[in-house]
């Protein structure tokens, strides 16, 4: 009988001890996710939001609900010479300063509407290495003393935006679309996607939920889509970078959290 007792309280014992090991390790392994969807929401505005702050006027190419393109600048140019198929820039740290590997494009600003004229196009058709753009930007009055490594030769701008003028603005850009779409690491769920122009996607957050999206503010009031003819009217975008994943084992409920951002396009001009 005593033995029968003994068992009995030690089977007790251990359902206890096992029920309480069992809680504990449900909970911490939600908390686990729980920390994890929350990296997952934040990385998606931790890469989107400087990204979108630097876009130029006439830099929204793509505005949908799953998918952002986006123009903006790599470097930001002085004309300082101008030939009949070439001009000499001047941009601060020079050609070293430009990641040629994302070139998509070369603009230039209107000096009377301050509006960006784009052409697409990648470095080595615009590079024009070799010649003297330094001593030919002095001979028009630069100051190129210590600094002639930041002088260089801008090709076919003739054919892409046009020539410009001795004091113009230049701008050596990026276009880049960031896309929500199925994972390819956990088809559970889905991905933050960052595709450099003429590149291949690469997934950059996963564990985000099906209702992450992008919205615009057009005229004070966000929507989804922005049609071609109204890009330059968007002065904001919000991003609803909502993150899921799957309960831990013997959960309930999947582990989720919500995540909303606006981000303002500080780089437009106030008067549309």
């Amino acid at each position: 009988m005593e033995a029968i007792v003994a068992m009995l309280l030690s089977s007790v014992v251990v359902v206890l001890v096992g029920t309480t090991f069992l809680v504990q390790n449900r909970y911490y392994a939600t908390e686990v996710k729980r920390a994890l969807v929350h990296d997952n929401a934040r990385a998606v505005t931790d890469l989107l939001t400087p990204v979108i702050r630097s876009v130029t006027e006439g830099g929204v190419v793509v505005a949908g609900p799953r998918t952002l393109t986006v123009r903006t600048p790599i470097v930001i140019a002085v004309v300082c010479n101008r030939q009949a198929n070439f001009a000499d820039v001047y941009n601060e740290g020079g050609e070293s300063a430009i990641d040629t590997l994302e070139v998509a494009g070369v603009a230039l600003r209107d000096t009377l509407t301050g509006a960006w004229t784009y052409a697409n196009t990648d470095w080595s058709n615009i590079d024009g290495s070799g010649g003297a753009p330094a001593n030919d930007c002095a001979a028009k009055g630069a100051d190129t003393t210590g600094v002639a490594a930041n002088f260089h030769r801008i090709r076919r701008l003739a054919s892409l935006t046009g020539l410009p003028d001795e004091g113009d603005l230049l701008m050596i850009f990026r276009e880049t679309t960031f896309s929500f779409a199925p994972s390819a690491m956990d088809s559970s769920t889905w991905a933050l996607y960052r595709q450099p122009y003429g590149q291949t996607p690469v997934e950059y957050a996963t564990g985000i939920d099906t209702t992450a999206a992008f919205q615009y503010r057009v005229n004070g009031s966000y929507v989804d889509t922005v049609s071609a003819g109204q890009l330059d009217l968007i002065d904001a975008v919000r991003i609803s970078a909502n993150a899921r994943l799957p309960a831990p084992t013997g959960g309930v409920e999947d582990v989720s959290f919500g995540w909303s951002v606006n981000i303002q396009l500080r780089n437009l001009r106030a008067v549309k």
